[in-house]
């Protein structure tokens, strides 16, 4: 199993270079930064860290296809691929909450949209693309150079996407470490993958987690919580709640307390719920729960460690450095 790292992009870009540089010497296969209208411009960063790093892949974590149309993506991920020796990962997905919330776009079908963007990107990065849909059309466009094309992620809960993923993309990223789900995660995949005629093992899987080391395991998991709102409490289908291994009841209080803005909701994230998405602990429960991600066949482990602190993530970053070259496990 390799690991990547979860850059936000809520800093100055010499800080996030300067952590991306770090996770580069720790042993890191890769760093994802993420792609939203109010952070900085994720490939601005990526064209920096490219020039300060030799072997860390740039992915993007994820890019939103409602923000920057797949041609726009494709042609932005070429100028990185080629300005960094071939570095450069494509991670998308239909796009945030802010897009419901606070542009007003409500696709019909985000899979639709992502089958769509694939095929464009696809098209794209290995000559004239002759592509029209319902959402995106590139019929007649042609990048100006040739790259080999970067790895395409999608970004998945639901069962539909995770189908997707396995039908058409070379990896997904999904949130949540429970056992239970990373199985579920692997069978939806490989029923896509048989529905394409493809070998499973095509469509990389991608685990995506905070994670926080103390060696007062409560003291972590309280510090993960507020992190863990949102994925726990959040849209999702339901059959999903017990492959989390979350109580349905605790579920529906956690997302009246969203919709309540009087109500400080990261009281009611459970320590299951944290569990369920983040790994907190001792460093070496921190290794024996990666593990069991890399037995259960995740092929890459992608890490959030600390919050808006250049210098805590980077301290975060020399702790589970052993984790990250196999020195701990």
């Amino acid at each position: 199993m390799q690991y990547g790292l979860t850059i936000w992009l809520d800093q100055p870009l010499d800080a996030i270079t300067d952590i991306a540089v770090a996770a580069e010497e720790a042993g890191f296969a890769d760093v994802w930064l993420p792609d939203h209208y109010f952070l900085r411009d994720v490939y601005a960063a990526q064209a920096l860290i490219a020039t300060m790093t030799t072997s860390v892949r740039l992915a993007t974590g994820i890019a939103a296809i409602q923000l920057r149309h797949p041609a726009l993506i494709a042609s932005a991920a070429a100028t990185i691929a080629e300005s960094s020796g071939g570095r450069a990962v494509i991670g998308i997905g239909p796009g945030g909450h802010e897009f419901p919330s606070q542009f007003g776009m409500r696709p019909k079908s985000p899979l639709t949209m992502l089958r769509e963007a694939v095929a464009i990107i696809r098209q794209l990065s290995s000559g004239p693309a002759g592509f029209r849909g319902d959402y995106f059309s590139a019929d007649g466009s042609e990048l100006g150079w040739r790259i080999d094309p970067p790895p395409i992620f999608l970004s998945a809960r639901g069962p539909r996407m995770l189908e997707l993923a396995g039908e058409i993309a070379d990896g997904i990223i999904v949130h949540g470490v429970h056992r239970d789900f990373i199985d579920y995660v692997r069978g939806r995949v490989s029923h896509g993958a048989a529905r394409s005629g493809r070998d499973p093992g095509e469509c990389k899987i991608a685990v995506m987690l905070d994670v926080e080391v103390d060696t007062d395991e409560a003291a972590a998991i309280d510090r993960l919580r507020p992190r863990c709102t949102l994925m726990a409490g959040g849209t999702y289908a339901d059959e999903l709640i017990p492959v989390y291994g979350f109580d349905p009841g605790a579920v529906a209080t956690l997302r009246s307390a969203l919709n309540d803005p009087n109500v400080a909701e990261a009281r009611y994230v459970t320590d299951d719920m944290v569990r369920a998405f983040a790994i907190g602990g001792t460093l070496e429960t921190v290794a024996e729960r990666l593990d069991e991600l890399r037995r259960l066949g995740v092929d890459l482990a992608i890490l959030k460690l600390g919050e808006g602190d250049t210098a805590a993530t980077k301290a975060l970053i020399s702790t589970v450095a052993p984790i990250i070259k196999g020195e701990l496990a």
